[in-house]
């Protein structure tokens, strides 16, 4: 029994040996990677709004037939190039060629009885000279003659407006350009005058785009403005405010800004774009243009991690609070920080008071 306790006693003896040789682990710190920029080593670039918008054709022209009818056929659609003479849609031409037939009908049946008014006048003249008819009876078919023409002017006018209807019955193009939206299809019933379809003209393209309430002092006829297409070969062109709504949206509450663009093949129909409209320089205060992904925080509590103690490429983190003062696409405008302090970049939200980082190569801290 004895030397049993006595093997127990050993073992733990070696135990405490043992653990008293291995010291516990320091804990590694957490050495992030981030990038960086040095305050004032890019230029400044204008500070100003970028607003979302479409292009459109200046002019449209909504497309329909003079008369009512059944939609027979419409062989465009939307997106086809149109030109001038083309035809467009069509109408089932059975009642207006009956019409017209019937319209020209009773034009032959007028010019038929004018032709038997002149002979019974002249007629009438002879037998006058000779003492076998009186004046008055002259006198009543001149008046027969004179209602005679009347019909058969009335009758022409009514043949060819009955004509002219029938030609109605196919649409036909006025203006070259693009259909942008097709609002009737084939063997509905139209109206007269009812739109079929909407046709932009070919010509002056713009940019429209709608600007909040806030904002639209700002905005004048005549200015030069930024414009940037999303697609295309030419990204970005100078723009000309072409017309400032007078009055808001009843909906939005936004004013339609129409702005001219240049002529381009690259400026598609529909095409999206941004609008980028400068601040006048009065209205810009002062401040340092940084990334925007160098901001972190919320609201207006904007904050940037400035690196200090910068050593072989290592350096400690500090929070600093910062003003924005102005947005440039991906670029922000702040005042709060001064030439030559170096800014994070990247990683911002993944950092805390304190935090060692380390600088990857080629950020400009330099």
């Amino acid at each position: 029994m004895a030397r049993i306790q006595n093997a127990v006693m050993i073992s733990a003896l070696l135990a405490l040996g043992l653990a008293a040789c291995h010291k516990p682990a320091e804990p590694v710190a957490d050495i992030r990677p981030v990038r960086t920029m040095t305050v004032g080593a890019i230029n400044d670039q204008p500070i100003g709004e970028v607003y979302s918008g479409e292009v459109r054709a200046r002019h449209t022209v909504p497309m329909g037939f003079r008369i009512g009818g059944k939609l027979s056929s419409r062989p465009v659609s939307v997106g086809d190039v149109i030109s001038k003479g083309q035809t467009l849609a069509s109408l089932d031409p059975g009642d207006v060629r009956l019409s017209a037939d019937a319209a020209r009908a009773q034009f032959e049946s007028a010019k038929a009885q004018l032709a038997q008014a002149e002979l019974d006048f002249q007629r009438g003249k002879e037998l006058l000279a000779q003492k076998f008819i009186s004046q008055a009876e002259v006198d009543k078919r001149f008046t027969l003659l004179t209602a005679a023409r009347q019909q058969h002017e009335q009758a022409r006018s009514q043949a060819q407006l009955a004509q002219n209807q029938s030609n109605y019955a196919v649409l036909v193009a006025d203006v070259s350009g693009v259909v942008i939206a097709t609002l009737a299809e084939p063997g509905s019933v139209v109206a007269a005058g009812q739109p079929v379809l909407q046709l932009a003209k070919d010509g002056e393209r713009e940019a429209v785009i709608d600007v909040p309430e806030s904002k639209v002092k700002a905005w004048r006829e005549g200015q030069k403005v930024k414009v940037s297409l999303w697609a295309g070969e030419q990204a970005e062109f100078e723009g000309t405010i072409r017309e400032v709504a007078p009055a808001a949206d009843s909906l939005t509450r936004t004013y339609r800004v129409k702005v001219t663009l240049p002529a381009s093949n690259n400026i598609k129909m529909g095409m999206t774009l941004q609008v980028f409209h400068q601040k006048a320089s009065g209205d810009i205060p002062a401040g340092y243009s940084l990334p925007l992904p160098a901001l972190f925080g919320k609201d207006q509590a904007q904050r940037v991690w400035l690196v200090s103690n910068i050593k072989s490429g290592q350096g400690l983190v500090k929070s600093q609070p910062v003003n924005v003062v102005g947005v440039a696409g991906h670029t922000v405008k702040v005042s709060g920080v001064q030439p030559g302090q170096v800014v994070v970049t990247a990683g911002a939200n993944l950092l805390r008071e304190g935090q060692p980082v380390r600088v990857l190569a080629g950020a400009s801290h330099d």
